[in-house]
């Protein structure tokens, strides 16, 4: 019995972590780069979302672009091109599953996949440390 009890409580510790979303997160930012941001998400979110919005003439005039990730309860996944401007919507549910932009935009390699996993590692161990 005495060795039950700590196996069943760590078990228990255990599944509660593993519920624990963590997705990149940032606002309002011109590059993928700026939003390598690790978020351990809350108990309600259970989606990682990456929006991307952007207007201009095809490799003519930039009028500008904006990439968004965040944590949230739903999923809205989208996209929408009225000519001049467009809006990408993706979700996923895993971890950091969101290091790419959404829709088609440029997707992440290797070695960006790599650092998006070295940062979030060093996070952690920084957040968790001694």
């Amino acid at each position: 019995m005495k060795v039950f009890l700590p196996l069943l409580l760590a078990a228990l510790l255990g599944v509660e972590r593993a519920h624990c979303l963590v997705c990149f997160t940032c606002q309002n930012k011109k590059s993928n780069w700026y939003c390598l941001k690790p978020t351990v998400c809350s108990n309600t979110d259970s989606y990682c979302v990456t929006v991307s919005a952007s207007a201009g003439i095809k490799n003519v005039v930039n009028l500008g672009y904006s990439l968004y990730k965040f944590c949230s309860p739903i999923c809205g996944s989208s996209s929408i091109n009225v000519g001049m401007a467009s809006m990408d919507t993706s979700c996923c549910q895993s971890f950091l599953c969101n290091i790419s932009m959404a829709g088609g935009g440029p997707r992440a390699s290797a070695p960006v996949l790599g650092l998006g996993l070295l940062l979030s590692l060093l996070a952690a161990l920084l957040q968790f440390g001694p």
